[in-house]
Formats: structure tokens, sequence, C-alpha cells
């Protein structure tokens, strides 16, 4: 059926400098197009799965699709390791070295399950590409949200706080063990020109709750001109994922 249908063949997966592999255009890829609908390799179903079931969950798989799972990138941050080392009741050291490997990896690449293609994206604050769950497929789907031009790498945002200040967002993003220099986190001028910006995203959306909280017709009159000029900053500054539909809600 046309609904499953992607465009796999025009993404390839290789080297990204700095960040170890990612997820690379082949060819130009227009605004909009789903690159990708994928299913999980390995699900768990539950939002935050304890470790046993993890690794219950990598059991079940196949060898095949055991040995693509322990290809995937492995990092976990110190607070996990103390959620993991809670839930075997053993210290991350007693651990047998296999259990450490799978719960490495699905820390690192879940959301929250694990798909072998989905799982080679890296981050930008500033991503062309979205994705989201499609219940009627049981498919993650990734779309393009800019223009991609060939030999450039489609990038996914691993936080959901766009208006975050930059201290915020790589306090966050520690726990992927990497800190982000996409345009937005670079010192430089521009860097902190959109720096700015991100600051403005947040006083107006911190407006736009007190707007709302006090619940009279004239502040919710307020509360959507706010989202107005929310959506106006945010396709400036090329976030046109789903923090502009968030604004398209609120309006």
């Amino acid at each position: 059926m046309f609904i499953n249908r992607d465009a796999r063949h025009l993404i390839e997966v290789r080297e990204s400098p700095g960040k170890g592999l990612g997820v690379f255009a082949k060819d130009n890829i227009p605004r909009g197009t789903r690159i990708l609908a994928e299913s999980s390799l390995l699900k768990v179903e539950n939002d935050n799965p304890d470790a046993k079931k993890i690794l219950q969950a990598f059991e079940d798989l196949t060898p095949s699709q055991q040995s693509s799972y322990l290809e995937l990138h492995r990092y976990t941050f110190d607070s996990d390791k103390q959620i993991l080392e809670a839930q075997m009741g053993q210290t991350w050291d007693e651990m047998a070295e296999m259990h450490r490997k799978v719960l490495n990896i699905y820390t690192a690449n879940s959301f929250p399950s694990i798909y072998l293609l989905g799982s080679r994206f890296n981050h930008s604050c500033v991503p062309n590409t979205t994705h989201s769950y499609h219940p009627s497929l049981d498919k993650e789907t990734f779309h393009t949200i800019q223009d991609i031009t060939a030999g450039e790498e489609l990038l996914i945002t691993y936080i959901d706080g766009s208006n975050w200040d930059r201290s915020r967002r790589q306090k966050y993003l520690q726990k992927w063990g990497f800190q982000c220099n996409c345009p937005v986190c670079e010192d430089t001028p521009q860097g902190r020109a959109k720096e700015e910006k991100r600051l403005e995203l947040s006083y107006l959306t911190d407006e736009f709750q007190d707007l709302l909280s006090l619940e009279t017709e004239e502040s919710l009159e307020e509360a959507l001109k706010l989202t107005q000029k929310l959506a106006a900053i945010q396709k400036s500054e090329g976030l046109v994922g789903h923090e502009l539909r968030y604004s398209y809600v609120g309006s």
C-alpha cells in the first residue's frame, strides 16, 4: 500500500565526522519526504522499562537481530547506570559483560524502542528531519522538514526543549555522551544571535502559559497573538517540526 512506502533508497549510513555513523542523503530530497517508516528491532512494552525486561527482549530476538542490535552505538550516563544497577540488584561491574553491552545500547538508542536505521540519526538543535510514531503502521516514521541536498546529513533533535538555553541543552545532551556543536550551540556571532532567539522563545512560552492560566477572554486573545509570534520566530529559525506544530495547536 502507498501508506507504507518510504524513500530509504535516497539515504545511506556512513561515517559522520566526530559523530561515528550518521544518515546521509544520496540525492537531493525535497522537504516533506517520508524517508523512512521502520518497524522496531527491539520493543519493550513500557515507556520506562526496567533492565530485566530489556535483557529479556534482547534474548527474544533472533541471532541475526541480536547481531544487528550489538552493532549500534553504546553509551550509558552515570545517572542511568545507577537506575539500572538498582533494577538489576548488582553494581555495573558485577553485571555480565553482555548485559552491560545490551543495556548500554538501549539507553543510547531507544525512543523508547530500538530501530536499526532510525537509531543512526544524529542530533542537531536545528534539525532538518522530524520523526513520530505512526500507530496505524506500528512504525516510526521520519520526514524531512527542510530541502536536503545530496551528501548532507539528516539530523533529528534528541530534546523537546527547542527554547532551552545553551547550557541547559548541553547538560541534557550529556545523557548521550557528546557536546552539540550545531549552528545554535557554536560560540560564534551567528550562534549567539540564534541563542538570543531561543531565549526569546523561552520568554514568550512562559508568557503564553501565564496568559492561559488566567482563563479570561482578554488573556486568551493575547495568548493567541503570542502563538502567532512564536510560530513566526520558529519558522525564521528553522524550527518547523513538532515545535511549530505545537504552536499551531496552541492557537
